[in-house]
């Protein structure tokens, strides 16, 4: 059966730790103190309580004295196969909240606001079974809270979620908030296809409208896959909600826009590049699914033949030249190209990048994503590095006749 370490809360100097980061005062420190022995709480929820510090303070400060992981469920797709591992009722009696579920690996995560709840961690492995790893995450109170009445509260399968789209009606001026509605089954439904395509592998989603439908497809190992067919009055509400996350003008139907959405999902942290194009069905949008957990893969584990490889070493160690790396779609060249950095990057050489955007944040790289509105395109942004006194460029794309000419 799973095992989970919690240390003791005794063990957790909260109090001491605030007060020597000048977080909180001596004063307020007795003042917590004496109201968590009158109402026998925990300290961090009598501190939040009286206003001396927010719980993101309470969470960031527990997880850097256990060395536990910390994450914001605001902005955390929940997987359904998690929560139908942990009843409601033991969800709510100990506070914690299912997060995802490694079927492959047998690891259920869960976000709790207290790490030393072992009750809670016993009970819950008390119903999984023995071959389950049940591993913590830790969360804001309220955030666990709000959690629990959203997830276990609303339909979150694919099927279930159309099946109540169809016998519902669909509030827009919801849709078009900066909060998460999860009344709204088209907000439910946004979020699983994420959690979906991310937990196929997939690079990309493509919701393509037609005349009379919505094509949903999955580019995975290179090859687009229809994955969904739905009815055409489900995309407005749709593609309101994926503006709405990735920062787009909802109100902006006739000219291509670009985005991003930033979300924990099955544990790790998840980016989607969001690109959205008008088409005579009405607009098209692309999510390219950049998982930043992956990291960068080893120049040795890119899949090239032995004999290629060697070449591709030899023309690295030149002092100067150019590599042109082409390819389709989910063909590889960005993760061909940050391998090639990771391989070359010393301390000795000075490499910069322009890309559109950065996908994979690399340390001791200079990095700069293209932005139109400021008028920093790929020919500006080469001449401008150019005066950084560079030992190598990449550059993302050749879009133009002037960027290859540089």
């Amino acid at each position: 059966m799973g095992s989970v370490q919690a240390a003791p809360l005794s063990q957790i100097p909260l109090g001491q730790t605030l007060l020597g980061k000048g977080i909180i005062s001596q004063d307020q420190l007795n003042i917590a103190l004496t109201e968590q022995k009158r109402f026998k709480s925990p300290l961090g929820k009598v501190l939040v309580t009286l206003g001396f510090v927010t719980e993101a303070t309470i969470r960031d400060i527990l997880s850097e004295t256990l060395g536990q992981v910390s994450i914001d469920l605001e902005n955390t797709i929940v997987d359904p196969a998690a929560i139908a591992l942990v009843p409601k009722d033991m969800a709510r009696r100990y506070h914690v909240l299912p997060v995802s579920y490694d079927a492959d690996k047998k690891i259920l995560l869960i976000a709790v606001s207290d790490p030393a709840n072992v009750v809670a961690l016993d009970q819950i492995r008390a119903l999984a079974r023995e071959d389950l790893r049940i591993e913590q995450v830790l969360a804001r109170e309220s955030d666990i809270t709000i959690g629990i009445e959203h997830h276990y509260g609303f339909e979150l399968s694919i099927d279930g979620i159309l099946n109540e789209i169809e016998t519902g009606e669909i509030d827009y001026q919801s849709l078009a908030a900066d909060f998460d509605e999860y009344s709204q089954p088209v907000v439910r439904l946004v979020d699983a296809l994420l959690n979906d395509a991310v937990k196929r592998s997939a690079s990309d989603i493509h919701f393509e409208p037609e005349q009379g439908f919505l094509r949903i497809r999955y580019r995975i190992d290179g090859v687009l896959r229809q994955i969904r067919s739905l009815h055409k009055n489900y995309w407005a509400a749709m593609v309101v909600r994926v503006k709405v996350m990735s920062g787009m003008n909802i109100a902006e139907t006739r000219a291509p826009q670009d985005g991003r959405i930033s979300l924990m999902l099955s544990g790790h942290q998840v980016d989607f590049r969001v690109s959205s194009q008008p088409t005579t069905h009405g607009e098209n949008i692309v999510l390219r699914i950049l998982d930043r957990d992956k990291g960068i893969v080893p120049l040795e584990e890119l899949g090239l033949h032995p004999e290629d490889l060697k070449t591709l070493k030899l023309m690295l160690a030149r002092p100067e030249g150019i590599i042109l790396v082409t390819g389709p779609t989910g063909s590889g060249k960005t993760t061909t190209l940050y391998s090639i950095l990771s391989y070359i990057n010393t301390e000795g050489i000075n490499i910069m990048t322009l890309e559109d955007p950065v996908e994979y944040p690399m340390a001791m790289i200079r990095q700069t994503s293209v932005n139109e509105v400021v008028k920093l395109d790929f020919a500006s942004g080469i001449r401008s590095m150019m005066r950084q006194d560079p030992d190598i460029i990449l550059v993302g794309e050749i879009r133009d006749q002037e960027t290859a000419e540089m």
